[in-house]
């Protein structure tokens, strides 16, 4: 296994959960790949906020079995929250009626842009949630005549937020998957589940005390440099060591396969091209205990579209405060705010959070952290060209968010792919 974040670890825990024999090799001294746990100053933060949806049916299933316990993620329903203008929250009924109960009872919805969003989820239930495979989002929503407080409000933070691309650009399919799964599966599905713990811990070093208690294992700090590939077996060349293997899942980001020496098995997937949206976090420590109203509270129309209390989800009684401020599909500092003087993503949002916390003290430290791989742009083209889990050899397998799936590039969809790739390594070793 080479790659040791939450698709590496995923396939790891299957290997293993069927009796095979794995072993992991992560390059870097934390596992958790493009959502791991960071040391800054006195804090442990994490390279990027994330959340889980509560249709993330096999990471949850995956954490389960790695003896994660329940207390290590904040269940709340879905909740859209954007003062003063605009807050949702589901009610804990049934599905459908739990959405269409959200919707009624939102405040900052009128009557036509509650009838406009009903009408778009029955038209797409209508059509088994399928859609033009080279429509955009943007276009979807134009196209079912979505009103613009939805747009601001409903539609546009839950496609940013799960496909990490500009509405204008993301794929309508891929966002029609989300709605299916998220919203119009069971009650459940629709929650928000936010990490009480950081992102290593969540779920990529449970996996790895796993693979350990059953005889594998896990390498931190241990780079693979080659595969040399043999007709039923595959050599790993690593810190000046060789390896034999039967079979190898490669687990690392696009971005990183062309420092893979590996002739003959890559080479399709080395070949796309891929383009990439990052995503910007934003820490304000504060001596004093500065909290959020909400643990996670959006917003419309600033740069940062959530801010995290991070001391209410991982250090509730703590005196002193720790925010984080996400800007998904970053891109740069815009040429207007640099020309208002705030040019850079911490100004932009200290002044956002003022407005929020207009009685907190100025922070004790700022800390930026720009993920600028954080996932696989979510075009239609690009969709389109996300790579199998097979490759060239049949003993090597690709896995990660980025390998085809009908999902974004999310944490589930890395969990999806490492247990797909797993058993189609398995498979080929297997005698028929």
């Amino acid at each position: 296994m080479i790659g040791g974040g939450y698709a590496g670890m995923a396939a790891a825990q299957a290997f293993c959960e069927r009796g095979a024999h794995v072993a992991v090799f992560e390059a870097a001294k934390v596992l958790g790949g493009r959502a791991r746990r960071i040391q800054y100053r006195d804090e442990t933060l994490d390279n990027g906020q994330h959340i889980l949806s509560g249709a993330y049916s096999t990471l949850l299933q995956l954490m389960q079995r790695a003896g994660g316990p329940a207390t290590d993620l904040k269940r709340i329903p879905l909740t859209l929250s954007m003062p003063p203008a605009f807050r949702m929250r589901a009610p804990r009924w049934p599905a459908p009626l739990h959405l269409a109960a959200a919707l009624l009872g939102a405040r900052g919805l009128g009557w036509a842009d509650r009838f406009a969003a009903l009408g778009m989820m029955r038209a797409l239930r209508a059509s088994n949630y399928q859609v033009d495979p080279t429509q955009t989002v943007a276009a979807m929503l134009s196209a079912h005549r979505q009103t613009s407080a939805l747009l601001r409000h409903v539609w546009q933070p839950l496609a940013v937020g799960a496909l990490n691309t500009p509405i204008d650009s993301a794929s309508a399919q891929v966002f029609a998957h989300v709605l299916r799964d998220a919203l119009d599966a069971k009650r459940d599905a629709s929650d928000l589940l936010l990490p009480c713990v950081d992102l290593s811990a969540l779920y990529p070093e449970r996996a790895a005390a796993l693979v350990r208690e059953r005889g594998g294992e896990v390498l931190t700090g241990c780079r693979v440099d080659a595969l040399a590939p043999r007709a039923a077996a595959i050599d790993l060349r690593f810190d000046g060591q060789a390896r034999t293997y039967d079979a190898v899942i490669v687990a690392v980001g696009p971005h990183q396969l062309a420092s893979l020496e590996a002739p003959g098995c890559l080479d399709g997937a080395k070949a796309a091209e891929f383009a990439f949206e990052q995503i910007v976090t934003v820490y304000f420590k504060f001596a004093a205990a500065v909290r959020l109203p909400e643990p996670m509270l959006g917003q419309a129309d600033g740069r940062v579209q959530w801010f995290f209390d991070r001391r209410d989800l991982l250090h509730p009684n703590a005196r002193d405060g720790l925010i984080a401020g996400v800007i998904s599909a970053a891109g740069s500092p815009s040429t207007t705010d640099a020309a208002a003087g705030e040019g850079t993503f911490e100004t932009l949002a200290w002044r956002e959070l003022s407005v929020h916390c207009p009685q907190a003290p100025e922070p004790e430290w700022t800390k930026t952290v720009t993920e600028k791989f954080a996932t696989i742009a979510c075009t239609p083209a690009l969709h389109a060209r996300r790579p199998a889990c097979a490759t060239s050899h049949p003993r090597v397998f690709l896995a990660g968010d980025y390998v085809h799936s009908p999902y974004p590039a999310t944490l589930e969809s890395a969990a999806r792919s490492g247990v797909d790739a797993a058993r189609a390594a398995l498979a080929s070793i297997t005698p028929h």
